[in-house]
């Protein structure tokens, strides 16, 4: 009976194995995820600063090929061209390249660089083959804003030149022309800026000028 007990125990033992859930086969699906996640990572943390530009008209502006320069150096591409939302405006979203933070201040300023014809001649030449870009004049002064206005030329004077702004009115007299010098007898003294309508009255801004301590414009 004893022996017949023992042996009864013993065929009533059940044997309990682990399972192996872990296969070498998973290896190259983890590889090719962790790389993957590596290259976003380091795409992103790379990127430059996104830009904001709004403009009334985008012509000559393509997305992915108009570049941004200052100084005739690359320093970003425009990504993006909408409507804003009252179809009144155009939205310019631009990428500019890593390390370029330093060029966006307050007084920072964006102008689309195309062939004109002024009162000192033809500029913008160079860009008939190439294709219209963006020029960024780096400010110095205050911290970035939502976004920049991007003109149609050049600023007539850089946010940092020396001399002092003046807004001249006047009740009658021929317009004035942006970019003329302002000038007193036998020396130049300015450059007057555009020229705003108000009511009646005509007013001339005058956007730099040497500094004089007494001056009298008429």
């Amino acid at each position: 009976m004893r022996k017949y007990n023992n042996m009864e125990n013993k065929s009533g033992e059940a044997k309990v194995q682990k399972v192996k859930n872990w296969s070498p086969v998973w290896i190259f699906p983890i590889v090719t995820a962790l790389i993957g996640a590596w290259i976003l990572f380091y795409h992103y943390s790379h990127q430059g600063p996104e830009v904001t530009l709004i403009t009334t008209n985008a012509e000559g502006i393509e997305g992915g090929k108009t570049r941004i320069k200052s100084r005739s150096v690359d320093v970003g591409v425009v990504e993006s061209a909408t409507l804003t939302d009252d179809l009144t405006h155009v939205e310019i979203k631009a990428r500019l390249n890593s390390g370029m933070q330093k060029l966006l201040h307050n007084d920072s300023v964006f102008w689309v660089v195309k062939p004109q014809v002024g009162r000192e001649g033809i500029s913008g030449l160079g860009t008939l083959l190439s294709g219209a870009y963006i020029e960024l004049q780096p400010g110095t002064k205050g911290s970035v804003p939502a976004q920049y206005p991007l003109l149609d030329s050049p600023p007539l004077a850089s946010p940092d030149a020396k001399g002092i702004r003046i807004l001249l009115e006047k009740q009658q007299g021929g317009p004035a022309v942006a970019g003329r010098s302002g000038v007193v007898p036998r020396l130049s003294r300015g450059v007057s800026g555009n020229q705003h309508l108000r009511h009646a009255e005509t007013s001339y801004k005058l956007t730099s000028c040497s500094s004089m301590r007494r001056t009298i414009a008429w």
